[in-house]
Order: structure tokens, then sequence, then C-alpha cells
């Protein structure tokens, strides 16, 4: 009885030396700034009342971003990307098709939440995206297979240039040597703006809700400084 409470006590004892070993031996965590690239491709489309029939319209994003370390698997990540991004319409008519292109800058703030503390990790991205339209282009054919009220949406130009939601996506990344690091993630953006002005007391060529969805892949390459 003796002997079992000197060894439960003795373990008490030495738990907190052995877990103390045990931080010991984990690499010193630093803050750390990266800096990188990235560019894939996203797919988009338009979340329209009244409803549109659509296919998935695919643009490039590239940009740049910077990465600073604030704890042990946590960053704040800071991106400009250019995104061409849009909506393509889906006809029944042979030869007939319309497409609207939409140019935007924009600037993702990201919480980069990541595991793994050696060359190999999985993270997650997450945070508010905001973006400006610089420009927009539309190229059609088969207009004399459209109703009058395609056609009227087809007229109208963006009524509000400025892009805002949320988004963000899992990934993977692999460093290479102390400074290097290459990543794939995949990210889904939903946007909470519209397009057009939504006041339902406008005419009846009205669009209550005009906002974009995107999603898509991309592959970065960062430097840790």
């Amino acid at each position: 009885m003796r002997r079992a409470a000197f060894l439960l006590g003795l373990g008490l004892l030495l738990a907190p030396l052995s877990l103390g070993a045990q931080e010991l031996t984990k690499p010193a965590f630093r803050q750390r700034l990266s800096v990188g690239v990235h560019g894939g491709v996203l797919v988009s489309r338009f979340s329209f009342v009244p409803t549109v029939s659509q296919r998935l319209h695919i643009g490039n994003m590239l940009g740049a971003k910077l990465r600073y370390d604030v704890e042990r698997g946590a960053s704040l990540q800071l991106e400009v990307n250019a995104v061409q991004a849009g909506w393509q319409e889906k006809y029944d008519a042979a030869a007939t098709s319309y497409t609207r292109d939409l140019s935007y800058i924009e600037t993702p703030l990201l919480a980069h939440l990541y595991l793994g503390q050696g060359s190999s990790r999985i993270f997650v991205n997450a945070g508010p995206f905001v973006g400006y339209a610089l420009s927009e282009r539309s190229t059609s054919s088969g207009e004399a297979n459209m109703s009058a009220a395609a056609l009227a949406r087809h007229a109208k130009a963006i009524e509000s240039r400025f892009f805002w939601g949320l988004g963000g996506g899992p990934g993977i990344s692999i460093g290479i040597g102390e400074h290097h690091r290459l990543e794939l993630e995949g990210r889904f953006v939903y946007g909470f703006g519209n397009i057009w002005n939504a006041d339902r007391t406008n005419s009846a060529g009205t669009y209550v809700q005009s906002s974009e969805i995107r999603f898509g892949g991309f592959l970065s390459y960062l430097f840790y400084f």
C-alpha cells in the first residue's frame, strides 16, 4: 500500500517535468513575414431575381499576398488580386449566346489557420472580400432568338461597381527549405452586393438580386523572411 502511494506521488511529481521536456522538443515559434504570388482559375455565376438561365463563366485570377505569422497555427493574410468574372447565359436556340465579362481588383483580408509543424501543412483561409469592377465587356450572337427582357438586360450597364462578400477555402502547403513554400488552395466567395439597383419601385425590368458567386482553385508561391 505504501509502495503504491509512493509510486503515485513520484508520478505526480515527474509529470510536469515530462510535459516541460515535451515542450522543449517543439521547434521554437517566431513571428515571420512572407510575400508571395498566386494564380489560378475562377468559375463564376450570378444569382439573379428574376432568374436567368446560365452556364458557368470561366476566368483567371492573378495576385500577390502578404502573410504575417501571428502565433503558432494562425496567420493574417492580405491579398491584392486581379479577377476575371461575370456570367454566361444559356439559350436553347443554336448559335445563340451571351457573355458578360467583368474585370475586378479585389483585396481579401483573411485569417490563415493551419495544422502541422513540419514541411507539410493543411490549412483553411476565411475572411471578407472587397473589390471594384474596373471594366465590363459583352459578347453575344443570335439576338433574333432572344426575348425583349433578355435584350433589355444585356443593355444594362453596371450600376454598382463595388463588390463585397465573404469567402475562403481549404488547402495544402508544402515547405521547400527554410524560406520557400508552395500551396494549393480551393476557394469559394459569396457576394452580398448587387451590380444593379434592387429598388422594387423601379420599372418592371428591375432585378431585386444581382449578386455574384465564385469558386475555383489556384497555386501559390511564398518566400519567408
